[in-house]
């Protein structure tokens, strides 16, 4: 099992995914929504996706238009 943290704004997170947040500055909106797609235990995928995201050296939501 991952090593779990509790982070005020962001609740419970894995530690690695609580990395990925702070490295790449992603607002509590933006995990909000994250968990609404992914299903907010899913924390590999939360990493994975803020990662990918994160071209640019900051986190971004995909354009949905």
């Amino acid at each position: 099992m991952a090593k779990m943290v509790y982070d005020e704004w962001f609740g419970e997170l894995t530690f690695a995914e609580r990395s990925a947040i702070r490295k790449f500055n992603v607002s509590p909106f933006d995990h909000e929504q994250l968990c609404s797609e992914f299903g907010r235990e899913n924390h590999a995928a939360i990493t994975a996706a803020i990662k990918e995201r994160s071209t640019s050296g900051m986190y971004r939501e995909p354009s949905r238009w």
